[in-house]
């Protein structure tokens, strides 16, 4: 059994928080406000709405992590401009060994190597996502939860194995990669668009997937992040996103179709996008920066950009 601190009570912290609970680790949620409130007084509770069933544990929560304080393991698992806030509180507190920033993440470690040490810091995604109703987190899929988790050297450590097993052993997934920096980065490459297109049929009052021409539109502003970043030198990963810039596009839109018309695609894509609008708006901007200086063809991403947040 390990002592784990999840930094965050959203849809992925809750699944991990359950998860690791279940597989006899030692697990605590950090949270404030009324999600805190809703964990004393509620417990964690995830109810799939794929497969029909609620889950419910009571865990150990707390609203604070300080300087004397010992965790194994800590995932600070926020929306990418929350986390800014917390680093001094993690750069006071040098006993713990690791922490894994899990969450979408175009910049890399850059900024999470001012507070804390390289030799502490991994990167990591998690999924499926979600969205909140009140104090129930809504998922789907509660057996496909999957951790990407990589360290910032490409290395297969001893402590990914650990963790690998940590994870494993309370149900979840674990995909390790040589390369988290670029995945993060290609993962962000896909969702940008997909957010976008998925905030600009709101705005024509229309899901997503019935929106044919967003749904092409972002296929294209997908494979033109993918030029960028292959001239950026940043390899495509996982190496499977790569067909996706040769198949014909009609397969592909027809599949995008069906996934965002599915419940699959309604919890965990569009739900979990129309709940973090203020989170993807700033990754699409930290994407944008990445790629800004790269002499190729963006048109489609300003197209989204300017239909979704304009």
């Amino acid at each position: 059994m390990i002592k784990i601190l999840v930094y965050g009570a959203g849809v992925i912290g809750s699944i991990f928080a359950y998860k690791l609970k279940t597989g006899e680790n030692e697990v605590t949620i950090l949270s404030r406000g009324k999600r805190l409130e809703q964990l004393k007084k509620h417990g964690l509770i995830l109810r799939d709405d794929i497969i029909h069933e609620t889950f419910k544990t009571e865990i150990d929560v707390t609203d604070k992590l300080n300087p004397e304080d010992y965790y194994d393991l800590v995932l600070v698992i926020m929306q990418r401009q929350q986390v800014s806030s917390i680093l001094p509180i993690l750069k006071k507190n040098t006993k713990i060994p690791t922490v894994l920033f899990v969450g979408n993440n175009v910049n890399g470690a850059d900024e999470y190597l001012q507070a804390i040490s390289k030799d502490r810091i991994l990167l990591g995604f998690g999924g499926p996502g979600g969205y909140r109703e009140d104090n129930i987190v809504v998922i789907a899929y509660m057996d496909k939860a999957i951790l990407y988790v990589g360290e910032l050297d490409g290395t297969i450590s001893e402590r990914i194995l650990n963790i690998e097993k940590i994870f494993v052993d309370s149900g979840i997934t674990v995909d390790i990669s040589e390369n988290i920096d670029a995945w993060l980065k290609t993962h962000m490459a896909l969702i940008a668009p997909l957010a976008m297109a998925s905030y600009a049929a709101q705005k024509q009052n229309k899901r997503f997937g019935e929106v044919e021409e967003l749904i092409k539109l972002s296929l294209v502003a997908f494979r033109e992040n993918m030029k960028a970043l292959k001239k950026l030198g940043i390899p495509i990963l996982p190496k499977k996103f790569k067909v996706l810039g040769w198949i014909p596009k009609f397969i592909i839109i027809k599949k995008l179709r069906d996934l965002l018309n599915s419940d699959f695609g309604r919890i965990a894509l569009s739900g979990h996008a129309d709940s973090a609008h203020d989170e993807m708006k700033r990754l699409v901007e930290d994407f944008r920066e990445l790629v800004k200086d790269v002499r190729t063809n963006l048109d489609a991403n300003s197209t989204l950009y300017k239909l979704s947040f304009a």
